[in-house]
């Protein structure tokens, strides 16, 4: 089975799922103070939680995309499942980047940086890029999570990040409008909780081959 689990596959991927969905044009909004960026900096040391994707285009089918987002130290794992591949896993570890593929028993070694960075950037693609443009327009709860609201007037997207210390995140992340909605939501969120370090190593018995698709 050819393999696609590159980085820029990654991406893509996430392009269709957490990118938002096109608004109608409005003035371009002044230029707002500093946000909080999805940041390694942001989050406890060990952390878990999920991250769901929900978007109903108007005339169209439901779309979900859940990603289960595991992280210690410098260590990453992200589950989540890909349309055409099924069940497939980020890990980035000591010994580098890798995409997984468990049901080919296939790595797939990035020639990237990556790291918790990376992960984060994936699992929240949408908010991450709607806090650059976004201003604090104040404060509310998630569930029990306090949160600041900021809102990217450009976009109607409103995005809700956490305030507690271990998850300065977006919990919410919400967009509404000709087009459809997008929801995405963050749940189970664990802060130093227990986690082994086997849980961000390679499967065993894994087929590891570089980003080139050539084994080694």
């Amino acid at each position: 089975m050819k393999l696609k689990n590159s980085l820029a596959g990654l991406v893509s991927l996430m392009a269709a799922v957490c990118l938002p969905i096109a608004a109608t044009a409005q003035k371009t909004p002044t230029k707002p103070v500093a946000v909080p960026q999805v940041s390694r900096a942001n989050l406890a040391k060990v952390a878990s939680f999920t991250v769901t994707s929900v978007l109903i285009p108007n005339g169209g089918s439901k779309v979900s995309q859940v990603f289960r987002v595991e992280v210690k130290g410098n260590m990453a794992r992200l589950d989540y499942s890909d349309p055409a591949t099924g069940a497939v896993r980020y890990l980035a570890n000591s010994k580098g980047v890798f995409f997984v593929i468990p049901a080919n028993k296939t790595a797939v070694k990035q020639d990237v940086k990556g790291g918790v960075e990376q992960a984060l950037q994936v699992a929240f693609a949408q908010a991450n890029e709607q806090l650059k443009s976004a201003t604090k327009i104040g404060e509310t709860k998630v569930g029990t999570i306090p949160t600041d609201i900021y809102k990217n007037a450009a976009t109607g997207t409103t995005i809700y990040v956490g305030k507690n210390a271990g998850f300065r995140l977006p919990v919410k992340t919400t967009l509404s409008n000709e087009g459809g909605s997008r929801t995405v939501l963050v749940t189970n969120i664990k802060l130093n909780p227990v986690i082994a370090d086997s849980r961000f190593a390679l499967p065993a018995g894994v087929r590891v081959m570089d980003g080139g698709g050539g084994a080694f």
